[in-house]
């Protein structure tokens, strides 16, 4: 009798063994669209603003990505300010009176750069950067910063909209935590319903301004 027992006891356990459904692994990695296309850009310096977005003082750490972008765009500020361009920074709402609260210091920025610090995703939230732009007949915004999902993605999108500016956005110039966050957000703004006209995709080298 004991031995039947152990028989049926081990055909039991065999059937639900064979019932249990598989262990999945985990999730393969999702691939992103791709980066859109990019062209040279040649800006009127006076209907252009360079806006930096979101690079404090927390691009100091290396383990921020902001930190990876960082040293070109500080270039292309430099050539901006060679053609007279107007340039203007946020930095987080959070951050404003913490050890955060500064524009990255690479930048040098001059006194002349307002810093902006408005408490949303969208820079032109609380309307001080509209403020800024409108009285100087700015037409064209060249968007940098980190993060291209978040503060890049909802700023342009109100831009275009609301305000109908002109939007160019150097790829190698904004960045996010994780590739896939980086092309799906550029591609996200190619395929907005009528926006496509505001927006084109340039490099920090290939972007440049004419006149004196």
């Amino acid at each position: 009798m004991r031995g039947r027992w152990a028989v049926l006891a081990g055909l039991l356990a065999a059937l639900l063994l064979g019932a249990a459904p598989a262990v999945a692994g985990p999730p393969a990695q999702t691939a992103g669209p791709g980066l859109p296309q990019t062209a040279p850009v040649a800006l009127d310096p006076a209907t252009t603003a360079v806006l930096v977005l979101d690079m404090s003082t927390r691009c100091n750490d290396p383990q921020q990505v902001c930190r990876e972008i960082a040293p070109g765009i500080s270039r292309l500020l430099d050539t901006a300010r060679q053609h007279g361009v107007f340039i203007a920074y946020t930095v987080s709402a959070a951050a404003r009176g913490t050890d955060l609260g500064d524009v990255w210091q690479g930048f040098n920025r001059r006194p002349d750069e307002p810093v902006l610090y408005p408490d949303g995703f969208d820079k032109f939230v609380g309307g001080d950067l509209q403020a800024l732009l409108a009285p100087r007949g700015i037409r064209t915004l060249v968007l940098t910063g980190s993060s291209t999902n978040v503060a890049i993605l909802y700023t342009a999108t109100a831009a275009a909209r609301l305000y109908g500016y002109d939007v160019v956005i150097p790829v190698d110039g904004v960045n996010a935590d994780t590739p896939y966050q980086q092309e799906y957000a550029l591609y996200q703004l190619t395929v907005l319903p009528g926006m496509g006209p505001h927006f084109r995709f340039s490099t920090l080298d290939s972007t440049s301004f004419t006149g004196t």
